[in-house]
């Protein structure tokens, strides 16, 4: 499946599932048109996926700080990857990506 956005979280581990959707919904230094063809976001904190949610159709980007400020996010379990541990080293916080790539180096 590709285009997945890759969100890495870092700092203190979320405490639950409403901190990790706030977390993961706001504050990402990436383009809105790069998030046209993507259904699906990939939340990891260590390396480990966390939390996945399906990109909804509504997000809010603030032109001033170059940053999409807001995503429309859903719990899904699609993807069935919750709790697996992946190989992705970028050091960018937002990225696209694939599952292929978070699981090609395990």
């Amino acid at each position: 499946m590709n285009n997945l956005l890759i969100i890495k979280l870092t700092g203190e581990k979320p405490k639950n599932k409403q901190e990790i959707i706030e977390r993961a919904s706001s504050g990402w230094k990436i383009s809105p048109k790069r998030l046209n063809d993507v259904k699906y976001v990939v939340v990891l904190y260590q390396q480990i996926v966390i939390a996945t949610y399906q990109l909804g159709k509504m997000l809010t980007y603030n032109k001033n700080i170059a940053k999409v400020t807001k995503l429309d996010l859903t719990e899904t379990k699609d993807l069935d990857i919750v709790g697996q541990d992946v190989s992705y080293p970028t050091s960018n916080p937002a990225t696209i990506s694939s599952l292929d790539n978070l699981f090609k180096n395990k």
